[in-house]
């Protein structure tokens, strides 16, 4: 059964494998989640690495972000990047030679672990989500110089001349 979903990764080679090897994974062009409207576009280049006992994510993901201009309320897209970093641990070490299950370092771990599922597969999408989210500026402009809005006639400067004497 072939995953439709981009967004989810197949890492069951890597867990047999041996500590260092890798495999890349390129997503193109998709959009994040279908009632999600704020990312489109996403281009992502992830490389997994085996490690002894969990898998590390190091990548970069870029998308178009719709946002509303902090300065003039006009919505625009603009392009965002971010880096993208993450441990993963499988679900069962079993299939890593190792005997000792998940919950038995829950003790050590931090309870928000990024853990695979039983088919040895890793959800991106929420962790993309929440890394292009933060790349967004707090305050978004919809281009470097946006003129805002008069805070008295309400015209948007970008397009109009205001007459009131505060500008």
């Amino acid at each position: 059964m072939q995953n439709k979903n981009k967004f989810h990764v197949n890492l069951s080679s890597l867990l047999i494998g041996n500590v260092g090897d890798i495999k890349k994974v390129i997503i193109k062009e998709v959009e994040l989640l279908p009632n999600n409207e704020t990312f489109n576009n996403i281009i992502a280049n992830i490389i997994f690495i085996r490690a002894d006992k969990t898998i590390i994510a190091k990548g970069k993901i870029s998308a178009d972000a719709k946002i509303i201009c902090s300065r003039c309320s006009e919505d625009t897209v603009q392009v965002i990047s971010s880096n993208y970093e993450e441990e993963y641990f499988p679900y069962n070490y079993d299939i890593m030679g190792f005997h000792n299950h998940i919950e038995d370092y829950d003790n050590e771990i931090d309870l928000q672990i990024q853990k695979l599922d039983k088919r040895n597969f890793v959800d991106l999408s929420s962790t993309f989500e929440n890394s292009l989210y933060s790349a967004i500026s707090i305050a978004p402009k919809c281009k470097e110089h946006c003129k805002g809005i008069c805070i008295n006639c309400l015209k948007n400067l970008n397009y109009e001349k205001c007459l009131c004497k505060t500008h």
